[in-house]
């Protein structure tokens, strides 16, 4: 067949129609929305939670998530206390965000968040290092305290709890994260040798770590004690020294 000059402006114009339907249907990533966040492949919910300064608990909680385990790449979460009284699940797939996007915005009223009890001190936790505090808590560049020592030596865990995280995280390095129930969690970084799994039971002062890497010639060990996802000073609720 003989391609003629029409026949060759028919097909591209055929071509290009074909390209716009394909880009009209192709499926558009999600966006997350203020309060909320996208998955990403590897993502875990003890690492979203962390990012969002929550607890693990608050997040499944707030996004009915059955099995925290199974997250989905693409799904949205929720990361900040649901507002008003929308029972719409904020565990969404791509395709349920796309629907609620379409709609018009709805005021919501934030719940307020419970406040952090005053700090007390804990007769059923101990200190995770026997080394000397040697930066403290300011709530800002420092949202824990650092306990000097000596590369190896033992980590404890401070309360009885369940490991939550045994990873590296971006900005902690390898992390540990024990969920002490009441929304309190204890995180341990700067460690090395984790002797303990995601999802096992560990007892007040029982070695979970070694203390791991050194700051400037030192090995120390960063320690934070969370509320609700929120840092608080440590040493205001271990036993005193």
């Amino acid at each position: 067949m003989v391609v003629t000059g029409r026949n060759w402006r028919a097909g591209i114009a055929l071509t290009a129609a074909l390209m716009v339907a394909a880009c009209s249907t192709s499926p558009k990533a999600p966006v997350a929305g203020p309060g909320e966040y996208v998955v990403q492949p590897g993502d875990t919910l003890y690492r979203i939670a962390l990012k969002a300064g929550r607890s693990p608990g608050e997040v499944a909680r707030w996004n009915n998530l059955q099995d925290p385990d199974r997250l989905e790449a693409g799904q949205v979460l929720r990361v900040v206390p649901p507002g008003g009284t929308s029972s719409e699940p904020s565990a969404r797939s791509a395709g349920a965000e796309r629907s609620e996007r379409s709609r018009p915005p709805r005021a919501a009223v934030p719940e307020p968040e419970p406040a952090t009890p005053p700090a007390s001190r804990r007769s059923d936790w101990t200190w995770p290092a026997q080394g000397q505090v040697i930066a403290g808590f300011n709530g800002s560049s420092n949202k824990g305290i650092d306990i000097g020592g000596s590369l190896g030596e033992p980590v404890l865990s401070i309360g009885a709890g369940k490991v939550a995280v045994t990873e590296t995280l971006r900005g902690y390095g390898s992390v540990l994260m024990v969920d002490h129930g009441g929304s309190y969690m204890s995180v341990y970084t700067n460690v090395r040798s984790m002797l303990v799994k995601q999802g096992q039971q560990v007892q007040k002062g029982q070695k979970i770590a070694e203390i791991g890497g050194a700051d400037g010639g030192r090995a120390k060990l960063h320690f934070e004690i969370r509320h609700r996802g929120n840092a608080v000073d440590p040493r205001q609720y271990l036993p005193a020294r």
